[in-house]
């Protein structure tokens, strides 16, 4: 009898499996595979397949300023099928800096929950000579355009709060655009750039290891990972919060039973000291809400960053 019991309730929490093509749920990430949010979608779609009983496959989509993916989550067949983890500013910041969208992400997707909040970190390679952002902002003014900065993905909260700093301190950087956290956290540890504006999930173990210096954090407050590295308000430019975050979205019209479902799956997984420990070792903090608590934030955040992606728009990026 407890056997019986215990197939139905495990078939219960798996629930029917999705019509998918191939029978398999996949999961478009805007960026190169890699980088923290990668690994975030990656080992969310184990647990997932774990808990579903059907298959889960990431699917990387980078570049384009993100919008290949998003347009690809938001054109899909909302039947749980297709799933998006991306960054918030894909939301919020994306239709400020582009006019005409081939999507409304407001319209097209649904957010289904926040799962990692990103504070943002300025780095540099060691040879630059950049240990504060006096350091940084002391070279840009003698060598206009001359310093290069690393950008993980334009358009993104990164971008961002590279160009925040460079309005607030009067200075202009070179840009240099990359597909991801990976690939601009190896350029600058080998110098090919002199200084990056990172989630700090990309760089924090490059931090630790002497591979890149730590300059500012782009927050309110310190991290607690890096408790002697200023915010950029205590050097002196200002008040800058960017800080990033990863969450999930599904293409809009997904079933409320479906999203039900998918959403406690999502909690399930997250509170998993698979999935949560190595998203902390790394300073991000694991965070789910209810859709609808989540939809709040994103209007709440689109408020927030909308004058700083018009002055974006209006510095020339």
């Amino acid at each position: 009898m407890r056997r019986w019991w215990a197939v139905v309730l495990g078939l219960a929490i798996l629930g029917p499996a999705l019509a998918c093509p191939g029978g398999v749920v996949r999961i478009i990430v805007p960026v190169v595979a890699g980088g923290p949010m990668d690994r975030l979608a990656r080992g969310l779609a184990e647990q997932l397949a774990q808990a579903s009983g059907q298959p889960h496959v990431v699917e990387n989509r980078s570049g384009g300023m993100t919008i290949p993916a998003w347009e690809a989550a938001a054109k899909a067949a909302a039947d749980g099928c297709t799933l998006l983890i991306a960054s918030t500013s894909g939301r919020t910041v994306l239709p400020l800096q582009v006019q005409r969208l081939p999507f409304d992400p407001a319209r097209d997707l649904l957010p289904v929950t926040p799962l990692a909040d990103v504070p943002q970190l300025f780095v540099a390679h060691p040879s630059a000579g950049i240990r504060s952002l006096a350091d940084m902002v002391d070279k840009a003014r003698r060598d206009p355009g001359g310093l290069t900065i690393a950008i993980p993905t334009p358009g993104a909260m990164t971008h961002l709060a590279a160009v925040a700093l460079q309005r607030e301190a009067g200075i202009r950087l070179n840009e240099v655009p990359y597909r991801g956290g990976a690939p601009a956290a190896l350029a600058v540890r080998s110098g090919e750039v002199a200084m990056m504006s990172a989630d700090v999930g990309a760089v924090l173990p490059l931090v630790r290891s002497g591979d890149l210096v730590a300059v500012a954090t782009a927050s309110h407050r310190r991290l607690p990972e890096l408790p002697d590295v200023p915010t950029v308000a205590e050097a002196g430019f200002g008040e800058l919060e960017a800080s990033n975050v990863y969450a999930l979205f599904a293409p809009a019209g997904l079933p409320r039973g479906v999203l039900d479902r998918l959403h406690e799956r999502v909690a399930r997984a997250m509170a998993t000291p698979q999935m949560a420990e190595p998203l902390r070792r790394i300073g991000m903090a694991p965070r789910v809400v209810p859709p609808e608590a989540f939809e709040a934030e994103l209007r709440e955040q689109e408020r927030r960053v909308a004058p700083l992606a018009r002055a974006m728009a209006q510095f020339g990026q």
